[in-house]
């Protein structure tokens, strides 16, 4: 802007200069001419003279000052160019927090036009979260500094976005009159970020997982081993019904450890058509009963005719007896359970369970699925990790929606097998 400003005093200062010179050269040189030739007494020679030297002058100054307009026609061209053709958003605030002008891409960012943008406050578009963050942020640019900062947006449509914003003061001879405001729509690289951070974490489980499983199942073997000896030795049937007991709950210490080592590393699948239906009702069958001990209404509502799918069978079983005992322990005393299948279009199935439980908030519930975070006072979050890596290879998803105190929703989404369309 300081350049600009030279610039144009340089260029004023140069038709000022040519325009005094000019005018000295044709005085001095037509006087000289009149006097040589003795004619100084004719009156209209002096009067063309008079009016040829503002002709003259004039012409000389239009192409000055139509030379200086064009080149910044030019950079004002330009200027326009960098502006509507580039992929951030740049808009322009007056110095109460109110958009000027924006291009065209804030509006591919945000969803508004620019018609419904220009007078209204750019606090309007943040999350009431990040207002007291951008306000901060605004005061310095506001004292003459450029700041770079990530904040979260609403589109028009709801939906929330992160931008990465940077602010630079806007200066007209020294005088602060604006701010323009450079956005970059940052919401997937933060979520491939997210992912990565996702994938590590998992990588350092998987390995914490296998070792635990190794270690944990050498001694296993042998306590079962001598276990089986005492039992076949036991004359009492007191004797046996307890070895009996101690061998089933070391086969289920045994079961957990292979779910360990579903983390540590890719498993061969013998996958193979299912009735998804089935699988469910098995799952209910089992823990109903601990349902019914705390008064807990468990109701189904499965679609006739839903095809199959190709799956795993005991893991989605695990899914299911995770996200089923999940309700279980989140409804209080007396309250509801809903199960639903149906099939979405042609080459999907939903299983929904749906409880009125205390519910999730919702900050929380981007994070569910990462190895050690729970809402559950004595849970690990292993079991909903293990769900989401068993949903993702079956080529699944699992989508939670909660309100608090009102309950939560899991869905889980399979697509139908090859054979079945």
């Amino acid at each position: 802007m300081q350049k600009n400003v030279s610039c144009s005093k340089k260029v004023s200062c140069k038709i000022a200069a040519i325009y005094i010179l000019s005018s000295i050269i044709w005085i001095f040189t037509t006087d000289w001419i009149l006097f040589k030739f003795d004619i100084l007494d004719v009156v209209w020679i002096n009067s063309g003279k008079g009016s040829l030297f503002v002709i003259a002058t004039g012409f000389l100054l239009y192409k000055l000052i139509q030379r200086n307009i064009k080149g910044i026609e030019d950079r004002e061209q330009q200027l326009n160019s960098l502006i509507e053709n580039n992929t951030d958003a740049i808009i322009r605030l007056d110095l109460t927090g109110n958009i000027v002008s924006a291009n065209e891409a804030t509006e591919k960012i945000t969803g508004y036009s620019k018609e419904e943008l220009a007078g209204t406050s750019f606090k309007d578009i943040v999350v009431k979260g990040d207002l007291d963050r951008i306000l901060k942020h605004f005061l310095k640019v506001v004292k003459g500094k450029s700041t770079i900062i990530e904040v979260r947006s609403i589109r028009k449509d709801g939906q929330c976005i992160i931008l990465d914003v940077k602010s630079v003061p806007i200066r007209l001879d020294d005088q602060m009159v604006g701010i323009f405001v450079i956005a970059r729509d940052i919401t997937e690289l933060k979520e491939k970020e997210e992912l990565m951070r996702k994938s590590e974490k998992l990588s350092i489980v998987g390995e914490l997982a296998s070792a635990i499983a190794h270690e944990v199942r050498n001694p296993l073997t042998s306590l079962k081993g001598f276990l089986q000896l005492f039992q076949n030795s036991a004359k009492e049937e007191k004797d046996k019904k307890y070895y009996e007991i101690m061998l089933s709950e070391i086969e289920r210490i045994n079961s957990i450890v292979s779910e360990f080592m579903i983390l540590s590393k890719p498993q061969v699948i013998n996958y193979q058509d299912k009735n998804i239906t089935s699988l469910l009702e098995d799952v209910i069958t089992l823990l109903e009963t601990i349902a019914i001990m705390k008064n807990i209404e468990v109701t189904r509502e499965f679609e006739p005719n839903i095809p199959l799918i190709k799956c795993e069978g005991n893991q989605i079983k695990q899914v299911f007896i995770n996200i089923f005992k999940n309700a279980i322990e989140a409804v209080p005393n007396n309250g509801k359970i809903d199960v639903k299948v149906k099939q979405l279009k042609e080459d999907k199935v939903l299983i929904r369970f749906i409880d009125n439980g205390r519910g999730i908030p919702s900050g929380l519930i981007p994070k569910l699925g990462e190895p050690f975070y729970t809402t559950k006072e004595k849970g690990t979050g292993l079991g909903l990790m293990v769900s989401y890596k068993i949903v993702e290879e079956h080529r699944g998803s699992i989508n939670i929606k909660s309100e608090m105190n009102k309950g939560t929703t899991v869905d889980i989404v399979f697509p139908v097998s090859m054979n079945e369309k």
